[in-house]
């Protein structure tokens, strides 16, 4: 499991660049919003674990942590992704995890990524 940068990303007029990183398993999803200067300001970590989407996100200093419901109700439909409240949280497995399969990306941005966990983590666990 080695999360991949993916080379042809949207990105929006006006905002942040956007870096989009993604595994081969399905564990990870990962959106990095680098600012001006080159330095990651934000992200969004989606995962999966026993089946159960969830995001960790750090925005404007902040962070948060939802459950991801798919909005796929229906084959038919493509309905989007929405972000609810998360009960379960195991930081320590998601830290493990991911220090494993970010091995080979970008170090700007997995530095940021593990700097960011282990302090999200010490604010769960104080």
């Amino acid at each position: 499991m080695t999360l991949h940068e993916l080379k042809f990303v949207r990105q929006y007029e006006g905002e942040m660049l956007r870096r989009w990183f993604d595994d081969d398993e399905g564990l990870f999803d990962l959106i990095a919003w680098v600012d001006d200067s080159g330095a990651v300001s934000g992200f969004q970590l989606a995962y999966n674990l026993n089946g159960e989407e969830r995001a960790i996100t750090w925005l404007g200093g902040a962070f948060s942590h939802r459950d991801v419901d798919s909005g796929d109700n229906s084959p038919l439909s493509n309905d989007s992704s929405v972000l609810g409240a998360a009960t379960v949280f195991p930081i320590v497995d998601i830290i493990k995890k991911f220090e494993q399969s970010s091995r080979d990306i970008a170090s700007e941005v997995r530095s940021v990524l593990l700097e960011k966990l282990q302090e999200f983590a010490g604010t769960l666990n104080p």
